[in-house]
């Protein structure tokens, strides 16, 4: 007896639990599909095809080769991003002897925050140009565009040389935050895309901050020039390019409905599933592809490598990508996930401005190669954030799934930011209270701010609002986002995505 692909009891993902569970109804709602069946078996949605180009259908060693080169462009990216801060002093020594003196000191300050604005702007660039030439095509073009970015930074003569490599890496890295967590989506499964997308963030960031710990003393070492910390990362990013061209097919595979009970599962170009009925779209009901059929004909390594996939429509697809991400923000719950990781990354590049300056001072008076250590916290931190995802994320939504008769709820996951959200808030805190304050906080004080790194991974509103008040105040911003929006988005959203999905018309062809 064989085992259908749309409900498998035993696979190398998941195995469900045996207890049959109350089946209830599907709505026909955006983000609202069937997750188990009435045995308490896991389905498989997306649906998988039989095209062996299908990244669903790929071995278990060739998505953890994909997703390690995903994990070393990211390591790049953010590392190289983060560790210029480190050397500010070198730095703004040097143009202050090029320029005798003139050189406006809080200028310095623009090598980091100029990047940060540049890495939102990447992304509305390369994410629809992925739908049009293929996420691999964009991935190699972000990695040679990297690459030159990072020896342009190190070979810069004067500070606005170096600022434009600054910003054209921040243009390109910044993909780490929105392409490629989508190439993880295209090849994992719903049910275990929370450990994924863990493994994924998880590992770009215990590796970069890793790496951000070492690389002060590795300069330190070659003479104290801040153009070795370049050098540095740009091996990690040939790196990351070399893996690119040889072990990265293409991911973005284009899905046919599939009728599964009398509905269709449809998966859009992002990875998301949307279950309709059958008969609301009849011209789909026919001709679909089974999954008992014999798979096609395997392509070759050199095919399925080539740098560029032209898709179906592909212009359309490039089109329709800015219309939808401006439709999306009409959606409160996506304007939510919004607001956090605004708060959540403006912490981070608050920090990362200002940690190295407050280390260096008295009372703490680190060397300019120990400042890196405050990194330290950040890579213990994601460890535990590894290990505490692996445990909890798919287990908590897929409690409240079985809970709910076996139908997943785009609601289900917002649980999972409690903790992390509560952590980031004490980090904030944490740092504004000890590193606005040193003077009451001689001797090991400096260990607070390793630690808030660890639970958290504006110069202008630091000024106005006072060191420890402006941390204070942006980790009460954060907390009370996710109070004031994912406990009534919890509750409320379903009404909302009812809303959202009758007014909103899919088009299916």
């Amino acid at each position: 007896m064989t085992t259908s692909p749309l409900h498998s009891p035993k696979n190398e993902d998941f195995v469900a639990s045996q207890k049959p569970i109350d089946v209830v109804e599907v709505e026909q709602i955006e983000g609202t599909v069937r997750l188990f069946d009435s045995e308490g078996n896991i389905r498989k949605v997306p649906v998988p095809s039989n095209d062996p180009a299908d990244p669903l259908t790929w071995s278990s060693w060739k998505r953890c080769l994909v997703l390690m080169s995903l994990s070393v462009f990211g390591v790049a990216g953010f590392g190289v991003i983060q560790s210029t801060p480190l050397f500010f002093g070198q730095i703004l020594a040097e143009y202050e002897r090029e320029t005798r003196g003139r050189f406006n000191v809080p200028d310095i300050g623009q090598l980091a925050s100029y990047p940060s604005l540049c890495m939102g702007v990447g992304n509305f660039l390369f994410v629809p140009l992925s739908m049009m030439l293929g996420r691999r095509a964009v991935f190699l073009f972000c990695n040679v565009l990297m690459f030159v970015a990072i020896i342009w930074a190190s070979k810069s003569n004067g500070f606005n040389s170096h600022l434009g490599a600054r910003c054209l890496q921040g243009l390109t890295c910044r993909i780490s935050d929105c392409l490629l967590p989508i190439m993880v989506l295209d090849m994992t499964f719903l049910h275990r895309r929370g450990v994924w997308m863990s493994i994924y963030w998880a590992g770009t960031a215990a590796g970069s901050t890793a790496l951000l710990v070492v690389v002060p003393f590795v300069v330190q070492a070659a003479g104290s020039n801040w153009r070795i910390n370049y050098w540095f990362w740009s091996g990690f990013s040939a790196l990351s390019l070399i893996l690119a061209i040889f072990c990265l097919p293409e991911t973005f595979f284009p899905r046919a409905p599939h009728r599964i009970d009398g509905q269709l599962v449809i998966t859009d170009q992002y990875g998301n599933v949307t279950v309709i009925a059958a008969e609301d779209a009849p011209e789909f009901t026919q001709g679909q592809l089974s999954p008992e059929e014999e798979p096609t004909q395997s392509e070759s390594y050199l095919r399925a490598l080539r740098p560029i996939k032209l898709q179906q429509q592909g212009f359309k697809r490039f089109l329709t990508t800015y219309a939808e991400m401006s439709l999306s923000l009409l959606n409160p719950s996506i304007v939510w996930v919004l607001i956090l990781n605004a708060l959540l990354f403006g912490g981070l590049v608050a920090q990362s401005l200002t940690y190295t300056t407050q280390l260096v001072l008295p009372p703490w008076n680190f060397s300019s190669a120990a400042v890196g250590t405050a990194q330290a916290g950040s890579f213990f931190g994601v460890l535990v954030a590894l290990g505490l995802s692996g445990i909890t994320v798919d287990r908590i939504s897929g409690f409240i799934t079985k809970r709910n008769g076996g139908v997943r709820e785009a609601e289900h996951i917002l649980p999972n930011f409690i903790l992390p959200s509560c952590l980031a808030f004490a980090g904030l805190v944490l740092y504004g209270t000890v590193a606005g304050n040193p003077e009451k906080y001689p001797g090991a004080g400096w260990i607070g701010i390793h630690i808030s790194f660890g639970f958290n991974n504006c110069s202008r509103w630091i000024v106005s609002q006072g060191f420890a008040n402006a941390y204070i105040e942006l980790g009460g911003a954060l907390f009370a986002v996710v109070i004031c929006g994912a406990v009534p988005l919890f509750f409320f959203n379903k009404k909302i995505r009812r809303v959202w999905t009758s007014k909103l018309k899919f088009d299916l062809k």
